[in-house]
């Protein structure tokens, strides 16, 4: 039978103790370079590697962080994804990603992770029960909400600027000199798409007041390329009555209202309509579109969102439980 090496084998082999062989391979900083240098080669020369699940038994932490996901068919959840997996890999930790497309099964899937002895987690999706919340306190392991509504006990909520990204597109497609407004969401909204309709009909309501534009709520079925298509198809088929200034809740939906406004409709954009969306996914930017959009950088959001995890798992003394992305308007040629 082959022998399995163990901490005890390189630690003879190195001529140190067990335990300085734990507090070398753990990145110690009490440990001299030439000391670390050498462990580390005897554990490379006998093939020795850490086992990471019966460290965190020991020390009831892992270098797990948890991430709890769904809508994986998001273009630009998708994008952030990818950049806080980076993130996390890069800052010394390992991602556990959980899907909760099942919102019943969204608290249950949250305690799975305390089982892994995970040191944080990251919500992106659903909202998790109220209860869930005490559970990971008493633990100490901090819970991130990504723009989500924020309403769990102990969590940090990180939001893009939903409030400026709603101002600055009704302040550009006021600019246009259109006069008939539209808000596309998907039915029932979401937090951020809410919040940016509500911004934005905020915004325009003193010329709305004045009557010099009028203003029409529109409602698509799912909040991806489909839903706008037939949006586009059931509100814009009659062009002389029709909003010809639209600003969609997210990229994705706004992306099928161009294709049926142009390739369905004949409409001419920005001439006969003008769009401008959210997000700024990677479509958005490419020359079939040009989409005008409020951008919230994936990367910054990523980065912000590890940050305050690294703070939190420290014990950083913080007041702050709600944090603010910066967003800015990259106008193309929808608008």
């Amino acid at each position: 039978m082959q022998h399995i090496v163990t901490s005890a084998d390189v630690a003879r082999e190195a001529g140190v103790s067990r335990s300085t062989v734990s507090r070398c391979l753990s990145g110690d900083r009490r440990i001299s370079d030439a000391t670390r240098k050498r462990v580390q080669e005897t554990a490379n020369q006998l093939g020795y590697h850490v086992n990471k699940i019966a460290r965190s038994m020991n020390t009831r932490k892992s270098d797990l962080i948890g991430l709890v996901t769904s809508g994986l068919s998001d273009p630009f959840r998708v994008e952030f994804l990818d950049k806080l997996i980076l993130a996390i890999q890069q800052s010394g930790y390992r991602p556990l990603v959980i899907d909760v497309s099942d919102p019943a099964q969204m608290g249950t899937s949250m305690m799975h992770l305390l089982q892994y002895q995970v040191a944080g987690v990251v919500v992106t999706s659903g909202s998790p029960p109220p209860e869930v919340g005490v559970h990971f306190l008493k633990r100490n392991v901090p819970v991130v909400l990504v723009n989500r509504a924020g309403r769990l006990e102990g969590a940090d909520v990180i939001n893009c600027d939903n409030v400026r990204g709603g101002e600055m597109a009704a302040d550009l497609l006021l600019e246009t000199g259109k006069t008939r407004f539209g808000f596309l969401n998907v039915k029932g909204g979401t937090f951020s798409g809410n919040v940016r309709g509500e911004t934005f009909v905020s915004r325009i309501a003193p010329r709305l007041a004045n009557g010099d534009i009028s203003f029409t709520p529109l409602v698509c079925d799912s909040s991806d390329y489909d839903g706008g298509f037939n949006a586009a198809l059931k509100f814009l088929a009659t062009p002389e009555t029709a909003p010809n200034a639209i600003f969609c809740a997210k990229d994705h939906i706004a992306l099928g209202l161009l294709d049926a406004a142009r390739f369905e409709l004949g409409l001419r954009v920005p001439e006969d309509i003008a769009v401008v969306g959210f997000d700024d996914i990677a479509a958005a930017r490419q020359g079939a579109y040009q989409l005008t959009t409020v951008c919230q950088s994936a990367t910054k959001l990523a980065e912000m969102t590890v940050d305050r995890l690294r703070q939190r798992i420290r014990g950083d003394a913080l007041t702050d439980q709600r944090l603010i992305l910066p967003v800015e308007m990259t106008r193309r040629r929808t608008a």
